[in-house]
C-alpha cells in the first residue's frame, strides 16, 4: 500500500471512528428520550376527560390489531429465495468457522464484483475474530472469568457488525485482537466509507423522531413534537398544544 492510501486508510477510519462514536451517543441517548417521551405522553392523556382516554386508546389498538394483521398477511405471501443465506446467530457461527470455505475456493477476488469481494473478506475476518472470541472458545480456554466476559462482549459487537455488514467496526475489532489482516487495498476505503454513510443515515433517522425533537429542542420543538404524535397516532388534535 502506497503512502498516499496508507494516509488516506488512516483519514477514513477516524472519520469511522467519530462517526460511530456519534451513533452510540444518540442511541444512548435516544433510549432515555424515549422513555422521558412516552411519561409525558402519558401524563397529557391522563389530563383529558375519562372518555376521551378511553376513545384514544381504542383507536391505537386498532391501529396496532390493523399493523399486526398486515404484517401477518405480507409475511404469508413472501417466499425467501431457495439460494439465500441466512444471517449468522450465536448458536451457529461454529458451524461457519468449521465449515464454510467460500472465501477460500470461489473466483479470484479481482473477478467479482466489489460488493461480493466485500463479502467475502467480511466473513472472512469475522470468522478469525469468532476462533478467538466465540463463548464456546473462550469457555474452554482457562481465561479468568473478566476476560471470558470481555471476550463474549467483543464477540457479539462482532457479530452483530457482520450481520449488518459493518466493515469498519469488524475491521476495528480485529485490530483490537492484533488479527494479522492482508495488506490494506483502496477498496477498504470505499467499504469504510460506505459504512460511514449508512451510519450518518442512522443518526439522521433518530434526529428525525418526534422523541428525539422533543427531548433536545427548545419550548417550541417540544410542542411540535408532541402536537405531532398526538396528531399522527390518535388522530387528535391537543387542546393548548
Amino acid at each position: 500500500m502506497s503512502k498516499q492510501l496508507k494516509y488516506k486508510l488512516k483519514k477514513t477510519l477516524k472519520n469511522a471512528e467519530f462517526v460511530h462514536a456519534d451513533l452510540e451517543y444518540h442511541q444512548e441517548l435516544f433510549a432515555e428520550a424515549k422513555v422521558e417521551f412516552i411519561e409525558e405522553v402519558a401524563r397529557l392523556l391522563k389530563k383529558l376527560p375519562p372518555e376521551e382516554q378511553v376513545r384514544l386508546k381504542e383507536i391505537v389498538e386498532r391501529k396496532i390489531s390493523e399493523e399486526i394483521a398486515e404484517r401477518r398477511g405480507a409475511a404469508a405471501k413472501d417466499e425467501a429465495p431457495e439460494d439465500e443465506e441466512p444471517g449468522i446467530t450465536e448458536s451457529n457461527c461454529m458451524d461457519l468457522i468449521a465449515t464454510d470455505t467460500e472465501a477460500e475456493t470461489g473466483e479470484p477476488e479481482a473477478k467479482v464484483d466489489l460488493e461480493k469481494s466485500k463479502l467475502i473478506e467480511l466473513k472472512r475476518l469475522f470468522r478469525k475474530i469468532a476462533e478467538l472470541t466465540h463463548p464456546d472458545k473462550v469457555a474452554a480456554s482457562g481465561f479468568s472469568e473478566q476476560e471470558v466476559f470481555r471476550l463474549e462482549k467483543v464477540f457479539k459487537r462482532a457479530l452483530q457488525a457482520y450481520n449488518d455488514d459493518n466493515w469498519y467496526v469488524v475491521y476495528s475489532i480485529a485490530l483490537e485482537l492484533q488479527i494479522p489482516l492482508d495488506v490494506e487495498s483502496e477498496d477498504y476505503i470505499d467499504w469504510i466509507d460506505e459504512d460511514i454513510r449508512k451510519t450518518l443515515s442512522n443518526i439522521s433517522r433518530i434526529g428525525s423522531t418526534v422523541a428525539w425533537m422533543w427531548y433536545v429542542g427548545a419550548e417550541a420543538s417540544k410542542a411540535y413534537a408532541l402536537k405531532s404524535y398526538f396528531e399522527q397516532i390518535y388522530g387528535y388534535i391537543y387542546p393548548g398544544i
